[in-house]
């Protein structure tokens, strides 16, 4: 026979002769038996904060939208006031109550201060009285604000904001 070890003579390692192997080989096994995926706890940790968050980004969009739509009315309201001194410009006096805002876009003599009176931003016309509550000695022009009620705090208008 030939003097090279040939496969049938060599012994088999046993674990005492090669402990790093054997732990090797076990940590392997562990970690193919190990569950795959992650638990509802984990999903949980990872989601419950996302989730808080979120909501409190909606939060403050909600409360710049409406303060959006807020200043808007206001601006509208101080722009519907100067066509109004327009239309004292051209006419002699302010309109009546009665009339209205209508007029600014149908007066009665020369043409229309405005192609049309704008509505808030929640959808209803503004109001016109004269003369004014909170600008007295002239004219109030004034939107109902988001709760739509006459004389409620959230009422907007031609008046510095308070």
């Amino acid at each position: 026979m030939n003097t090279t070890e040939n496969d049938n003579d060599l012994e088999p390692v046993t674990a005492t002769e090669r402990p790093e192997a054997t732990q090797t080989a076990r940590a392997t096994v562990r970690a193919l038996m190990r569950p795959k995926g992650m638990s509802l706890l984990e999903i949980m940790v990872v989601i419950t904060p996302i989730g808080l968050v979120a909501a409190a980004v909606s939060v403050a969009v909600m409360n710049q939208l409406e303060k959006g739509e807020m200043d808007t009315a206001r601006n509208q309201a101080f722009e519907i006031s100067k066509s109004l001194e327009l239309y004292k410009l051209q006419n002699g006096s302010f309109p009546s109550t009665a009339q209205g805002l209508a007029v600014l876009a149908s007066p009665p003599k020369g043409k229309p201060i405005m192609e049309r009176v704008p509505q808030d931003p929640w959808g209803e016309e503004y109001i016109y009285v004269i003369p004014g509550q909170k600008n007295s000695g002239k004219f109030d022009v004034r939107s109902k604000g988001p709760d739509r009620s006459e004389g409620t705090e959230d009422d907007v208008g031609n008046w510095p904001e308070e």
